[in-house]
């Protein structure tokens, strides 16, 4: 009985580091990149992100980015779990049409900052209850996401406000991914920040919208809750993975 106990508890120790912590444990993403093209002279870029979340299951769902003012669309958003069981996350943006939203500070749907941009402005648009944020800040360029998803408000209920967002680098780009939490329904869901630096012309784009804030730079630096916090997170995760859980949207 002793040794089944130590078996489940290693089982269960490592099926949790497929879930986002801070230190040396796995971020919620297996792979990432990013490309741009330009496109009648407007930059298009696309973010793609294989996640790392073990049996959960993204919705199969395409949703485009319309620009509030005009209804114009100009990219969208994709979630899916392809033949390999792979969950896909992709995010393409006409970066150029972005220039007629207004700036904002960022901050998560739990009110929680952004990791990477932090107290930077950036043009966000919502796409649904989807929010994405693009910081063209010279020098703090970056492109991020986050999903609220409607299985996750059981753990905020338990967790209360928080962010468990550690730093990770893949395919040289620095990016950070993970779990925000909060008591209030909808505000709970998956994040993800990609800096953008070396992957896209940061001068074309800080022309276009003539932003150029020579000291601004990206903070990398994970959103760290308390251990008790993090604890009650991949537990929870844990649960959600063992029953196989397909993930669904708030709307």
């Amino acid at each position: 009985m002793e040794i089944q106990n130590k078996k489940k508890g290693i089982v269960m120790m490592s099926v949790l580091l497929l879930f986002v912590s801070c230190g040396s444990q796995k971020p919620m993403v297996d792979d990432i990149n990013i490309s741009t093209v330009m496109v009648d002279g407007d930059l298009h870029l696309t973010l793609a992100a294989d996640l790392a979340i073990g049996k959960l299951i993204l919705p199969s769902v395409t949703i485009p980015i319309i620009l509030p003012k005009n209804g114009k669309e100009i990219g969208y958003v994709s979630m899916a779990r392809n033949l390999k069981q792979v969950n896909r996350l992709i995010v393409n943006l006409n970066v150029s049409e972005t220039a007629n939203l207004e700036f904002a500070q960022a901050r998560l749907p739990n009110g929680v900052m952004v990791p990477l941009i932090v107290d930077h402005e950036v043009l966000s648009t919502p796409v649904g209850k989807v929010t994405i944020y693009l910081s063209v800040l010279k020098g703090a360029e970056a492109v991020g996401v986050a999903i609220p998803i409607k299985n996750f408000d059981s753990i905020g209920r338990k967790v209360g406000t928080s962010a468990l967002m550690p730093i990770f680098q893949n395919n040289n780009i620095i990016g950070a991914a993970g779990i925000f939490t909060s008591k209030t329904k909808g505000q709970n869901g998956f994040a993800l920040i990609a800096g953008l630096s070396g992957i896209v012309n940061g001068e074309l784009i800080s022309n276009a919208f003539l932003a150029d804030v020579s000291n601004a730079k990206l903070e990398y630096n994970s959103l760290i809750p308390s251990r008790k916090a993090e604890k009650r997170i991949n537990s929870e995760l844990y649960k959600l993975h063992k029953k196989g859980r397909q993930l669904k949207l708030r709307y």
